[in-house]
C-alpha cells in the first residue's frame, strides 16, 4: 500500500500542511525539531512523492479565480492570458469569469469562487464602490488582488494599476503641441475608476495650456467600437467644431475613425486621434492609430505574483502598484 502524506502526518502528530512544507523544503512555520521528526518518518516508511502532485499543498486547492468585465475586449483578454500563464507556471489553475459589465454577474462569480474554495481572487471590477459580495472575500479570508481598476471602500490585499492620469495627460499634450485646441475626450463609463482618472488627465493637460474646459467635449461611451462611432456622429449632429479626439481605449478610437472616414474628415490633417491600450488592431487600421501602450502583460503577471505570494503568507510591502504606460506615435497624429 502506498504511504500518503496523511499517514506521515498521523505518525508525526502534525498537520498534512506541515508535512507538505517539510517534503517540499518550505520551512516557513516549521520548527527544526518538527522538520527532523517528519523527515525521519519519511525515510523509515520509504515515502515516495506523487509526481502528479508535487506542488500540492493539502490546505490549498491550487486554484485562483479571475474576474474581468469583458473577455471580448482585447485588453482584458491579454490581461487574462498573463495571469493564466504566470499562475500555470507556478502550479495553479485559473477559473475565469467574464462579468459582461454586469455587477450582478460579478457578485455571482465572487460567491461561486468562494464556495469552490479558490485560494484567492484577482478582480477587475465593473463597479467602483463595494457591493455586499466584495466583503465576502475578507470575511472568508480569501486574498484579493485588484487589477486595472480601483474599488473604493474595499479591504483588498493589493492592487496593480496603470498610471491613467499621466498617460492621458501626455496624449493630450502631444496634440496641444501640434496646435490642436479643441480636443474631444471619449470617456468610459463615469462610475469606473479608470474613466475618472483619464478624465482628470485630460483636464490637467487643458489647464496647463490655458485651454478652457468644455463639458460638451466629453462624450461617455462603453469602451466599444460602436460607442466611439456614435460619439462622433453625435458631435456632427450637434455641429461641434473640433480638431482632436483622445479616446479612453482603442476600440472607441477605432469606432471614431470609422465615423470620421464616413464623414470625409482627413486623419490627421483635419482631426487627430489617439487611443489607449495598443491592442493588435490599432496598428492595422488606416491610418495606423497613435495610442498608449499599457504594460498589460506586466500588470497581469504582477497581479498573479502578488496573489500567489499572499496565498503563501507573504504579504506585499506596497499595497498599490502603479505601472507607467508609454505613448506609441503612429499616423493618426500630425
Amino acid at each position: 500500500m502506498r504511504v500518503t502524506v496523511e499517514d506521515i502526518a498521523r505518525l508525526a502528530g502534525v498537520s498534512k500542511a506541515t508535512v507538505s512544507r517539510v517534503i517540499n523544503n518550505n520551512p516557513k512555520g516549521v520548527s527544526e525539531e518538527t522538520r527532523k521528526k517528519v523527515l525521519k518518518i519519511v525515510a523509515n516508511m520509504n515515502y515516495q512523492k506523487n509526481p502528479y502532485a508535487e506542488n500540492y499543498t493539502p490546505s490549498h486547492s491550487r486554484t485562483v479565480g479571475l474576474i474581468i468585465p469583458d473577455i471580448t475586449n482585447p485588453f482584458f483578454s491579454e490581461l487574462a492570458m498573463a495571469v493564466e500563464n504566470y499562475s500555470s507556471d507556478n502550479g495553479y489553475t485559473v477559473f475565469l469569469g467574464s462579468s459582461n459589465l454586469s455587477t450582478e454577474k460579478e457578485e455571482r462569480y465572487i460567491a461561486t469562487f468562494i464556495a469552490k474554495k479558490v485560494d484567492g481572487i484577482i478582480l477587475t471590477s465593473t463597479a467602483n464602490k463595494c457591493m455586499e459580495s466584495h466583503f465576502l472575500m475578507d470575511k472568508y479570508h480569501v486574498p484579493c488582488i485588484l487589477l486595472d481598476r480601483m474599488l473604493y471602500g474595499m479591504n483588498y490585499t493589493a492592487g496593480v494599476f496603470a498610471d491613467n492620469l499621466l498617460a492621458i495627460y501626455h496624449s493630450c499634450e502631444l496634440m496641444l503641441r501640434h496646435g490642436s485646441r479643441r480636443i474631444v475626450f471619449l470617456s468610459g463609463p463615469s462610475e469606473i475608476s479608470t474613466a475618472k482618472e483619464r478624465i482628470d488627465g485630460y483636464k490637467a493637460a487643458l489647464e496647463k495650456y490655458w485651454i478652457p474646459f468644455n463639458k460638451e467635449f466629453i462624450k461617455t461611451g462603453t469602451y466599444t467600437v460602436d460607442s466611439g462611432y456614435q460619439a462622433v456622429m453625435e458631435l456632427e449632429r450637434e455641429g461641434r467644431k473640433y480638431d482632436g479626439i483622445v479616446a479612453a481605449n482603442d476600440t472607441m478610437a477605432l469606432g471614431a475613425i470609422r465615423a470620421l472616414n464616413e464623414l470625409s474628415y482627413r486623419i490627421p490633417e483635419d482631426i487627430e486621434v489617439i487611443g489607449f491600450d495598443n491592442i493588435d488592431f490599432s496598428q492595422m487600421c488606416d491610418p495606423p492609430l497613435t495610442t498608449v501602450q499599457q504594460p498589460t502583460i506586466e500588470m497581469g503577471r504582477r497581479a498573479a505574483e502578488l496573489l500567489l505570494n499572499a496565498i503563501e503568507g507573504r504579504m506585499p510591502e506596497k499595497k498599490n502598484i502603479r505601472l507607467l504606460p508609454k505613448l506609441v506615435v503612429r499616423k493618426t497624429t500630425r
